[in-house]
């Protein structure tokens, strides 16, 4: 062993200084891992720093092979390499990972020097080790913090789907892939139709389970064809590539089928839809962006035409969108720079003694077409951020008309607005009623709040109800227009402070000629008048009509047969020439 030891230390240092010999190869077996094997690779000489690593002692380890210590980490490869390096006397260097006796692995950080025969041929090998295992460990633990922070870097924690970041990049890179080729593939967004109104009224857990449980649906769909991700709250995409266009349409519409299972969510199951907009490439878009700008497009105009739908991009959208976005420019424009105004329709009482009211009904002194009317700029209403601002517009300048009309004592019994359920996705519309009320002077009750029954079937019902039983509380009339049309209106008037019905005019505009139409009209009083409310018929602009409705015990009537809408400075006069009533 000294001499194999010696020969190594030489080759790898050269030779020491007369004196130094032993002293360096004392230390040399001190400090490091040292094994000798003969060129079959039984073991021949170990020192202690060999058995304490692998755990052998000196009695089990000579006599035996290398092979006792193999960790089965190196490939064959590896070791053909490192044995015609060393056989053909060469020094070879490398990291090694060997197996102890209890199992466990280690690192060395190894050379193996070749010791020569007088004829010139490797007889015998030393090794020199150097424990580099925790190194190694560190090592190992940076590289799989690597891959858990790459792993949560491209992947949604919620879903466990992949992630907007890594939907983004398979996108750009299918698209660098098709492009040579001359290859389309689809491209779909898809929004859960349901999902705020179940977060709202079941809760975040609730909620979460809801997009676990799409997920897993879409996850399963795509397993042979398709990449999903989540891309952010209710929104997923899917790429679909190598498919006919009827089989891309097959497919989403297996998906909107498989969303529509019904959730069991606490003990109350729920059915699910969703919208899905699909645009394709490279028609509907060249690169990602504009691919994602006409896939959302199909997505909102799914959505607008009822939900639980898919629509395909077409050109005809991208022209739609534009007119929209500057419809909303000109809105806003217009609120700031007081291009709008109200005008009030009368409300007539039947009885001589009753006080007419009035709705207030906005228009839009728009600078290059005129005074137009809400039909004419509708697709504003769709935003509820400007549905909000029209909102509050329409109550200041209500109050501070109603304040004029009052100082100039008209007979007024109140004045009518319209509500959304954007007025109420905060408490600030019915705070800033209040603080009219004290600007003004006026007080609660010579106001009414219009609503209708889509205001109680979004995601802010609750909100909507609180407000208005506060306004109510405060003396605030409440009245349920477009009555008649709905699905659940009678519902409505059990649980909500209603005190009047608005019939649709629908109903009377036919009533005359249709008695179906003139039975609803009729059993709407009947009811209304069972429950302590009032009644007002919209529409009316016949005197046929007025003889009918006053017959039937009607108790206000509004429409063009008295007047249409009119500019607060025309009021005086016509007020004047409607008073007392209609009998």
């Amino acid at each position: 062993m000294t001499q194999s030891l010696r020969d190594a230390a030489i080759k790898l240092w050269g030779a020491p200084r007369l004196g130094a010999k032993q002293d360096i190869i004392s230390a040399l077996d001190i400090a490091v891992i040292v094994a000798v094997t003969d060129f079959r690779g039984t073991f021949t000489y170990v020192n202690s720093k060999f058995c304490e690593i692998s755990g052998y002692s000196e009695t089990e380890l000579i006599g035996e092979n290398h092979r006792k210590v193999k960790s089965g980490q190196h490939d064959v490869a590896f070791f053909r390499a490192m044995y015609r390096e060393i056989e053909q006397g060469r020094i070879w260097h490398g990291e090694i990972c060997n197996r102890r006796k209890d199992g466990s692995l280690y690192w060395v950080d190894t050379t193996i020097v070749p010791n020569l025969s007088e004829r010139g041929k490797a007889d015998s090998y030393t090794s020199i080790h150097f424990d580099i295992t925790d190194r190694k460990q560190l090592e190992v633990e940076r590289w799989a913090s690597r891959e858990q922070l790459k792993r949560i870097a491209n992947l949604d924690p919620l879903t466990g789907l992949p992630n907007r970041r890594s939907f983004r990049q398979l996108l750009e890179t299918t698209i660098r892939q098709l492009t040579d080729f001359g290859r389309t593939f689809h491209l779909a967004l898809l929004d859960v139709d349901t999902f705020k109104e179940i977060n709202d009224s079941f809760g975040h857990s609730a909620g979460d389970y809801l997009l676990q449980t799409v997920a897993s649906r879409l996850r399963e769909l795509c397993q042979t064809k398709g990449f999903t991700a989540r891309l952010g709250g209710d929104e997923f995409g899917i790429i679909l590539t190598d498919v006919t266009p009827a089989a891309a349409e097959a497919f989403f519409e297996k998906a909107l089928e498989k969303i529509r299972q019904p959730i069991q969510i606490g003990l109350t199951s729920r059915r699910l839809s969703a919208s899905l907009g699909v645009s394709v490439f490279p028609e509907d878009g060249n690169d990602a962006e504009n691919l994602f700008q006409s896939a959302d497009l199909a997505l909102y105009h799914a959505k607008s035409l009822g939900r639980d739908r898919f629509e395909l991009f077409h050109a005809n959208l991208k022209t739609v969108a534009k007119h929209r976005s500057q419809l909303l420019s000109e809105i806003e424009h217009g609120l700031r720079r007081d291009g709008f105004e109200l005008h009030y329709q009368p409300i007539v009482p039947v009885v001589r003694n009753g006080l007419i009211s009035l709705e207030a009904l906005i228009r839009w002194r728009h600078p290059q077409q005129g005074l137009l009317t809400p039909s004419t700029f509708k697709d504003g209403f769709s935003d509820p951020a400007v549905r909000a601002a029209i909102g509050m517009f329409v109550l200041q300048k209500s109050f501070y008309d109603l304040a004029d009309m009052l100082a100039a004592q008209f007979p007024l019994q109140n004045v009518a607005i319209n509500l959304t359920n954007s007025d109420f996705r905060s408490d600030a519309f019915v705070d800033r009623f209040f603080e009219l009320c004290e600007e003004t002077k006026i007080g609660p009750e010579k106001l009414c709040v219009e609503v209708t029954e889509s205001m109680f079937l979004g995601i802010h019902q609750e909100r909507v109800e609180r407000g208005l039983r506060r306004l109510h509380e405060a003396g605030v009339e409440i009245a349920f227009d477009d009555f008649g049309t709905g699905n659940a209106s009678l519902t409505h008037l059990r649980h909500l402070p209603i005190d009047k019905l608005k019939i649709d005019r629908s109903f009377v505009a036919n009533m005359a000629a249709c008695p179906e139409d003139q039975a609803i009209v009729r059993g709407i009083i009947d009811i209304a008048h069972s429950l302590d409310k009032a009644v007002t018929a919209e529409g009316v602009e016949t005197k046929e009509q007025v003889e009918l409705l006053a017959d039937m015990k009607c108790d206000y009537m509004q429409g063009w047969y008295f007047s249409q809408a009119s500019p607060p400075d025309r009021l005086a006069k016509l007020i004047t020439s409607l008073l007392p009533g209609i009998e």
